[in-house]
């Protein structure tokens, strides 16, 4: 018995030594589980985050943002198409496993995802210039993506010969409106240059073919597309002379006078433009040469185009693209004024210029708040003085950026309404003074107003002058002497 007692005790104090012990240790272990080990909390949702992040890095997710809690992953952004957001949802949750509680990586995805408005119009615009092609617009998704580039591929448009400047979007329109947008480039490609412009169900090609056939043949397929959908050809012959203009790149090509002229023509195109110049134009004798001299007044303004042609067919010259509307006004001051043999055809359509402050209404679809016009206008003063020729009421060309930004605050914001507002430096003849500065004011309303402002979006304050030597109209900063005010409300 006393063995036995004594091995009973031997064991009893034992186990009240190594319990504790155990106790600890198993606590121990479980802090550096969850605290320090490869499989800690902390550890586990930064894993997991990197993961999901690694899911979504492709261009076509830059509206995504993740914010993980644990293993529960919340999803944000602006998503472009209900199919991108159906792709990032999916590849969120499949990041780190097959996820949910029995299997481990992410248990739950919660989506507080919103939606950029179907694009309206759905437009998709492709230029040819020489055997370089540049796409830009809207596209379903990147499978459509997909498709035009093995597309272009398949017909031998190298990846260094096609730049795509696509955005993606809902609101493709009903029908075969991919089968329509392949229909147009096919023929486009057989143009020596052009570009074909697709918006909702309307569809136009315009170039240059390389003969009668090519340009029949290409008119009557353009007359069969897809059900539902409506083309507009616009296809001219063989040009004598041509120059093509798409972005940063300008391409001319056809035959000159002589050498003198085509050097000419080369130079002004070289000191004029910024981009690369391409330049396959040659020489050969020609009966009428004074055609040359009205490329050469078109050239400065239409280097200024967003993208186009000017074309000489042999007894006109055609300007096609799209330029703002001061480029457009001076382009053709100077071809009136030039004067000359040639009959000169403007077919090119205005365009607003790009502020920052509108950035966010492609993507939002919501109408501009008053601070967004605020910021636009703020910006568009920016871009350069309003300035008058010396004592005259006529504008000068080099307020034509101002005019521009100003137009487009204008016809962005139509809901609010705008003061022109005017400042007289009164020297020795005020009276006078005071007189062309509210010309100039109403000069400057009215150069808006013939570019479709309505009239009452456009309110002309009083102008006044002091004996003390400047009076002004509002707020009008005193170092400009005209200059736009947002109108605070219909009582102000």
């Amino acid at each position: 018995w006393a063995e036995i007692i004594m091995s009973f005790d031997r064991r009893t104090v034992l186990d009240v030594v190594m319990a504790p012990l155990g106790v600890l240790a198993y606590g121990l272990l479980c802090w550096y589980a969850v605290y320090v080990g490869p499989t800690s909390a902390d550890k586990l949702e930064t894993r997991f985050g990197a993961f999901a992040e690694s899911a979504i890095d492709g261009a076509e997710y830059d509206w995504a943002r993740i914010d993980m809690d644990g293993q529960v992953l919340t999803l944000y952004g602006l998503a472009p198409t209900k199919e991108l957001h159906a792709r990032a949802l999916r590849r969120v949750a499949e990041s780190s496993g097959r996820g949910g509680v029995l299997h481990g990586g992410i248990t739950r995805v919660i989506d507080r995802t919103e939606f950029a408005p179907p694009a309206s119009p759905y437009e998709l615009r492709a230029e040819k210039i020489g055997d370089r092609i540049k796409l830009s617009g809207f596209l379903p998704g990147p499978d459509a993506r997909l498709r035009m580039e093995d597309w272009f591929q398949e017909r031998s448009i190298s990846s260094e010969g096609l730049s795509l400047d696509i955005t993606y979007r809902d609101g493709v329109p009903d029908g075969d409106w991919m089968g329509m947008v392949l229909l147009g480039l096919d023929q486009m490609l057989r143009l020596k240059g052009g570009d074909f412009n697709i918006s909702d169900r309307r569809a136009v090609l315009k170039g240059e073919a390389s003969g009668a056939e090519t340009r029949q043949d290409i008119t009557l397929r353009m007359a069969r597309p897809p059900s539902g959908y409506a083309t507009d050809v616009d296809i001219i012959g063989t040009a004598v002379w041509s120059a093509r203009l798409s972005g940063d790149l300008l391409r001319l090509s056809g035959q000159m006078p002589n050498a003198r002229q085509r050097t000419q023509i080369a130079e002004l195109a070289d000191r004029l433009f910024l981009g690369e110049i391409v330049d396959d134009s040659g020489v050969t004798l020609m009966r009428e040469e004074d055609w040359v001299d009205a490329v050469e007044r078109a050239l400065p303004n239409f280097l200024k185009f967003r993208d186009g042609s000017l074309v000489f067919m042999g007894d006109q010259l055609i300007i096609d693209g799209h330029a703002t509307a001061s480029v457009l006004d001076y382009l053709r001051e100077d071809m009136v004024r030039g004067g000359g043999g040639v009959d000169f055809v403007q077919n090119a359509e205005a365009v607003m210029i790009d502020l920052e402050a509108f950035k966010g209404l492609k993507t939002l679809g919501d109408s501009p708040s008053r601070n967004m016009c605020q910021l636009a206008l703020d910006e568009a003063l920016l871009l350069g003085p309003i300035n008058f020729e010396y004592a005259r009421d006529e504008l000068s060309r080099e307020s034509g950026p101002v005019l521009d930004g100003l137009l487009t605050v204008f016809q962005t914001c139509p809901e609010f309404v705008f003061e022109i507002e005017a400042a007289t430096h009164a020297g020795g003849r005020r009276i006078a003074l005071q007189n062309l500065t509210a010309d100039r004011q109403t000069a400057l309303s009215s150069y808006f107003i013939a570019h479709g402002v309505p009239l009452e979006q456009l309110i002309l304050p009083e102008v006044i002058s002091s004996t003390t030597g400047l009076a002004w109209t509002g707020n009008l900063d005193p170092d400009r002497q005209i200059s736009v005010r947002l109108r605070e409300s219909e009582d102000d």
